[in-house]
């Protein structure tokens, strides 16, 4: 059994978790800021609520989000129109410095590779309301 087995390890979680806690005495006293990158729809979740908790707002409490593009597309996108600070970063570099960088990224990833069917479905629909001008719900 591999500790990269589809799902995010319970631990992995809670170190999250446990990192997020130790920082919010230095957010909520604006001492510090800090950048999530984490691909984990869970943690983000579990960020964006200690963030209403500590009353810190979206845009200017020194908590930003990110994520690789091109992976959990639809929650970067869900969290800047929501008014946070997100981000996507691009590695960049030599193809043998990051081809391996990559695949340990998207093996880490690959139970939320196969959600892309989900992916593809926000984005069909966002095309269409591009499309027809409608408004977002």
């Amino acid at each position: 059994n591999s500790f990269y087995d589809g799902r995010v390890s319970e631990a992995v979680v809670s170190t999250q978790s446990t990192g997020v806690e130790i920082l919010m005495n230095p957010l909520e006293k604006k001492g510090c800021e800090v950048m999530i990158a984490s691909h984990n729809e869970f943690s983000i979740q579990y960020v964006v609520e200690r963030m209403r908790q500590a009353n810190i707002s979206p845009s200017e409490g020194g908590i930003y989000f990110g994520q690789l593009l091109g992976m959990c597309d639809q929650v970067t996108y869900l969290l800047g129109a929501g008014g946070y600070n997100s981000y996507k970063y691009v590695p960049y570099g030599p193809i043998e410095a990051v081809l391996p960088y990559l695949s340990r990224r998207a093996y880490e990833n690959k139970g939320m590779l196969k959600g892309s069917k989900k992916e593809i479905e926000l984005l069909k629909g966002e095309l269409k309301r591009r499309r027809y001008g409608l408004l977002p719900n």
